[in-house]
């Protein structure tokens, strides 16, 4: 077979894809430390925030996603409305900041969290070197699990993501009730650091989110009839964004309390504050208990999001608009090229990034890239949303389908400009990276997706499977 495994990926698995793609416990103990330097005591109030953000974006992938599942995910739904030039920089910018993701994290795991634990709690000094062999572990594991087909990577995906959101807010809700609270609605209070420091905040807690939509490349393989594909990635972002969305804010909330909210510029420069907390009101066995899954966590983040990205590459090959031999599975039904690929890229810019910038700038860099990546390839979802919407007159679907796209972009861009003004370095090279791809991206998209090229594709969504009635029902491209 030349093709992905049709009906595999239940609800549930669609669910814990995407709740892994957020890696809830990894951004305990990374993105919550990063965005505590600018928020301070309303790192709780960025995460509100950030949840509620993406709740108003998931609604565009609820829209769209409702008749479409394919192995493209965004880059299908874009060109179901804007046509197949903004569908390929879509692909490309979805495959830029998941990548760029999958080097992130264990950049900071493997060269801030994990030689500090060693140094602090066990008295080991390790060499400057380890985080680059371990860069290889956290990337190679999920290589290994995703080559190997979707079955053992959803089976794992589903038992460590409910493990992991269960943990966290069991754990949370005890250390707030053992916390002193003098001022519990002071976290949510931007009386602090004002407007732009909960802004910058965002930054990291927006990024905790980005992979709500990691599951949706799977619409190929999910169980279910064909018309029913959409309607579960739709639904399956809904709810995992509400688990793991609660689960951090709670987090958040947990660890401000907990480390004492007049001492979080303190937590912000502390290379593990998590684990202070955890072990302060959880013991041994509850710090012991977040470092295990905050490894395992940062290890199903890469899983998920070099699923994601993998099924991306294949889809756009499929098209013929990349390298054709990614359009290739293996004999497991899984585009091994593909996720080789993202390994391979991910790794090389772990080990650049870290090489170049030092492992803790390295990751404030590359997480700044991806939350511009996102928010490209983002503000093409809602335009094409609204653009369909417009298309097909649907009046009564005025607020789902223009006014919160719009407000999601405006908030979307808001924080970015937050995020790098005044420009000033090391963190503006974030900007220049994403420059750098999307100024190809969109050369090559005008290039390889003119009209003239896509005139055989007329009828037929970029991103889904070729078959005799593939267009059938569905618009010509605008």
């Amino acid at each position: 077979m030349h093709t992905l495994e049709p009906n595999v990926v239940s609800i549930w698995g669609l669910i814990s894809q995407s709740m892994a793609g957020m890696a809830p416990t990894c951004d305990v103990v990374a993105f919550m430390t990063a965005g505590a330097a600018f928020a301070l005591v309303a790192l709780p109030l960025s995460y509100l925030f950030a949840f509620g953000l993406m709740f108003i974006e998931v609604n565009t992938l609820y829209h769209l996603s409702k008749h479409r599942g394919s192995a493209g995910g965004y880059y299908s739904y874009v060109s179901a409305g804007l046509g197949p030039r903004a569908a390929l920089v879509t692909a490309l910018m979805v495959i830029f900041y998941q990548t760029v993701s999958v080097a992130g994290v264990p950049v900071y795991v493997a060269g801030v969290f994990l030689p500090a634990l060693a140094r602090d709690y066990l008295g080991i000094a390790l060499p400057g070197w380890f985080w680059v062999p371990m860069i290889l572990f956290f990337i190679g594991v999920p290589w290994v699990l995703s080559v190997l087909g979707i079955r053992p990577t959803v089976k794992t995906l589903v038992f460590t993501s409910s493990l992991e959101i269960v943990f966290l807010i069991v754990a949370s809700a005890i250390i707030i009730a053992r916390a002193p609270l003098h001022t519990p609605l002071a976290p949510f209070s931007f009386a602090s650091v004002g407007v732009k420091g909960v802004a910058l905040g965002m930054i990291f807690a927006i990024t905790s989110f980005i992979g709500v939509g990691s599951h949706a490349p799977l619409g190929e393989e999910s169980k279910g009839v064909r018309t029913q594909q959409g309607r579960l990635i739709g639904k399956a972002a809904i709810l995992s964004l509400t688990m793991v969305g609660a689960a951090l804010t709670i987090s958040a909330y947990a660890l401000t309390v907990g480390w004492g909210q007049a001492k979080m510029a303190s937590f912000a420069t502390s290379p593990a504050p998590g684990v202070t907390v955890f072990l302060h009101y959880l013991g041994p066995v509850g710090a012991i208990a977040l470092v295990v899954l905050a490894v395992n966590s940062a290890l199903m983040d890469d899983l998920a999001l070099m699923t994601s990205t993998s099924r991306v590459i294949y889809a756009v090959s499929r098209d013929k608009l990349l390298q054709t031999s990614f359009a290739v599975v293996n004999g497991r039904r899984a585009p091994a090229r593909s996720v080789t690929f993202v390994a391979v890229a991910a790794t090389s810019v772990a080990i650049g990034a870290g090489l170049a910038l030092g492992p803790s700038q390295a990751f404030n860099v590359l997480t700044t890239a991806v939350l511009f990546g996102l928010v490209t390839a983002h503000t093409l979802m809602n335009v094409s949303l609204m653009r369909i919407s417009y298309r097909e007159r649907r009046a009564t679907q005025v607020v789902f389908h223009m006014v919160l796209p719009v407000l999601a972009m405006g908030l979307f861009w808001y924080v970015l400009y937050e995020s790098i003004i005044p420009f000033a370095f090391p963190l503006a090279w974030a900007a220049v990276i994403w420059m750098t791809v999307l100024v190809p991206a969109i050369v090559w998209s005008w290039h390889a997706a003119g009209r003239d090229r896509m005139a055989s594709e007329a009828g037929r969504h970029l991103g889904t499977q070729r078959s005799p009635d593939a267009g059938a029902g569905l618009p010509p491209y605008a």
